[in-house]
């Protein structure tokens, strides 16, 4: 539980563990990330490399927290890939609330907290009155799909030869349903075909679960359409090769291989300053298949793809406007990578795709101060992260973050506090073009798979 934050601090837990600290324990980590979040507001160096507490805040915020505090700091995410692929898509169907609301048939138990959490990592249930930290929301979502995970591993035939991808759509469809949904009733049809080993018919089956006539129907329409979608794609080259001898593949941090690709010598002279978000996905398209584009202006190539798709029968559509997103997922598509654009992320899913040796284009409130942010926004690529910044290349050049201006035209193996970035970064609207700070509403494209 916590207190109320002021506006862009982090809030601080008054329940007290530091006599009886566990790491293990997803809400123990919780509090002591949000306090160490705290000293980094004030002190933004505290927890930089070679800092005698950043071992304390890799064990806080490591989803398997070690037992003891390590030697070294871990710099990949030890958590299924499975997981790390079905979080975005959950979060993007399941709302979060950090204070503790009642059960909507009974107006009391179960009560439910962050992203429909009834019990803490330790088996406290949630109650009354609780509150919680954005982080604590996160740590327990991501705790329920790792034990979800184990669960369903036990449970469904040949699991470990199904795909990252069709092990997370099912994740999802779990975190929907019920851990309990395989072999019980009301789930025949999807439980037949998982044991049959027919996995082509899953796609559909997924489509039999959507409550026709309620009021859920369309949401859950939407939702089975996106797990089957998920079902069906290729999986990434990034987890279909384990490591031998087993356990997760690990990627250097920051990623190596990620170009940076400058808008400013777009051939597209009347479009440079309108092409960051295609640079940006440019430069993820090479990271993740090298060779794909050629030369230092490969976003060239890539641009006139976007260009392309957005013409029909000579005539350009909005489709393939350089700064609409549905362009940028169809070029993306072009070349082998799907993809989507999310608006709930935040620095966890960066994390989270980095540990897959993916980088991730973030759209961000460019100009105007800090705390007030405005205009109408700036993409760029994050690849790499430290406890207090981001390593980005940003396609125009390097930003004042705190003003809102641009400092020169240089922008590769730029970083980032994590604080300012992030005042820009995850943000909402509140009139006048200006946004404010909201934590988890940060825009980003996440590749869920290519070919």
């Amino acid at each position: 539980m916590s207190r109320s934050p002021q506006q862009g601090k982090p809030a601080v837990p008054t329940s007290n563990y530091v006599s009886h600290y566990d790491p293990s324990k997803s809400h123990h980590r919780a509090w002591l990330q949000a306090v160490l979040d705290l000293l980094v507001h004030h002190e933004p160096e505290a927890l930089a490399e070679g800092s005698e507490l950043r071992d304390l805040w890799k064990a806080a915020v490591e989803t398997n927290a070690p037992q003891a505090w390590p030697d070294k700091p871990a710099t990949t995410t030890e958590i299924p890939a499975a997981v790390v692929v079905a979080l975005p898509l959950v979060k993007e169907f399941e709302g979060c609330k950090l204070t503790a609301y009642p059960d909507p048939e009974t107006g009391g138990e179960p009560w439910t907290i962050g992203w429909g959490s009834t019990v803490y990592g330790d088996g406290a249930t949630v109650k009354k009155g609780d509150r919680i930290s954005q982080e604590l929301a996160d740590a327990l979502l991501a705790g329920r799909l790792e034990r979800d995970h184990r669960l369903l591993a036990q449970r469904i035939p040949r699991w470990v030869e199904l795909s990252t991808n069709q092990q997370a759509a099912l994740l999802s469809f779990t975190y929907n349903c019920g851990p309990a949904w395989f072999g019980s009733k009301g789930f025949t049809t999807i439980t037949k075909v998982l044991q049959a080993g027919e996995l082509e018919k899953v796609p559909a089956a997924l489509m039999l679960y959507v409550n026709p006539g309620g009021p859920s129907e369309a949401g859950l329409r939407r939702r089975r359409k996106a797990e089957a979608a998920l079902w069906s794609a290729s999986p990434s080259r990034v987890n279909s090769k384990p490591p031998a001898g087993g356990g997760a593949i690990r990627h250097p941090n920051p990623l190596v291989g990620v170009p940076r690709y400058s808008q400013r010598d777009s051939a597209q002279v009347t479009q440079r300053d309108r092409t960051c978000f295609s640079s940006s996905c440019a430069m993820l398209l090479e990271a993740i298949k090298p060779g794909t584009l050629q030369g230092a202006n490969g976003d060239d190539q890539y641009l006139a793809v976007v260009q392309h798709l957005g013409v029909v029968d000579g005539e350009q559509r909005t489709s393939g406007d350089t700064t609409d997103a549905n362009a940028q997922i169809q070029a993306l598509a072009h070349f082998g990578v799907t993809a989507r654009l999310v608006q709930n992320a935040d620095f966890q899913l960066i994390e989270q795709q980095i540990a897959r040796g993916i980088p991730v284009p973030c759209g961000y409130i460019h100009r105007g101060p800090v705390d007030r942010p405005t205009g109408s926004g700036h993409w760029l690529i994050v690849y790499g992260h430290t406890p207090t910044q981001v390593v980005v290349n940003d396609p125009w050049g390097e930003p004042d973050l705190i003003s809102g201006t641009t400092l020169n035209a240089n922008g590769m193996g730029l970083r980032f506090s994590r604080i300012n970035f992030g005042k820009r970064w995850m943000v909402e609207p509140i009139g006048g073009g200006a946004y404010r700070y909201a934590p988890g509403k940060g825009w980003a494209v996440v590749v869920d798979s290519f070919r």
